[in-house]
């Protein structure tokens, strides 16, 4: 039978996952993460009561999807939490758990990784208090913390957006976004973002949303959505 290892086990991941399982492959499934859903469906740790609806939004019937499909498949395939994935060598991939080293023969691989933080050096980017976006969403949907009650979004992502939404949405104060990238260059993009209207109409959305949004609101929201966290 085909050997078929995926690496990531994100939403794409898992998909990929599940056509092969409905087709009679069994694939092994490697991710670095310790439980699965990718930095976008992060579960939070074990024993940490988190408001998902209210942190996800929109994307909280997703997330709830996904890892109803993870769960259907995580007996059916060969599931690697924990683990890097750091080499690919004739038709072998080169893993590390912890300290032990280990291989997974395969005939085809699927690279589900998802996306990375770019990060360019600014003064001060080293400095404590200073996050990217992708750790800042770590520390809150896997952890349930804040990095700070006031907070300064600076990059061109659309994820700047997205991670200030989620952080207002927690109860962070969003003092400033500060977007990088030129006007023009949104407005060449739009028309390739109404292939996905849905998603475009909630960008604009956050965009046009998270300005006219103050402090007293935020301070409302921060004791309601950690009270649970504070009593676990």
């Amino acid at each position: 039978m085909i050997r078929v290892a995926i690496v990531g086990a994100g939403p794409a991941g898992i998909a990929a996952a599940d056509v092969l399982v409905r087709h009679g492959v069994a694939p092994v499934l490697i991710d670095e993460g310790r439980q699965a859903g990718g930095q976008i469906y992060r579960q939070p740790r074990p024993g940490l009561r988190l408001d998902i609806a209210a942190l996800l939004g929109a994307e909280a019937a997703n997330y709830a999807r996904t890892h109803a499909s993870f769960a259907h498949l995580k007996d059916r395939i060969d599931y690697h939490p924990g683990t890097l994935a750091w080499g690919i060598q004739d038709r072998t991939l080169h893993t590390m758990r912890g300290s032990v080293a280990a291989t997974v023969n395969f005939d085809a691989i699927i690279l589900a990784t998802g996306a990375t933080d770019r990060t360019l050096p600014i003064k001060g980017w080293t400095l404590p208090g200073v996050f990217t976006l992708g750790g800042a969403q770590v520390l809150l949907k896997e952890h349930g913390c804040l990095i700070g009650q006031r907070i300064v979004f600076c990059g061109s992502s659309p994820l700047l957006y997205l991670a200030a939404s989620q952080y207002r949405a927690m109860g962070a104060e969003v003092v400033a976004i500060l977007d990088t990238t030129p006007f023009t260059a949104k407005m060449s993009a739009a028309g390739a973002l109404m292939a996905a209207p849905a998603m475009f109409a909630r960008g604009l959305g956050y965009m046009a949303s998270l300005p006219a949004r103050g402090g007293a609101d935020a301070s409302r929201r921060r004791a309601s959505c950690f009270r649970g966290n504070r009593q676990r």
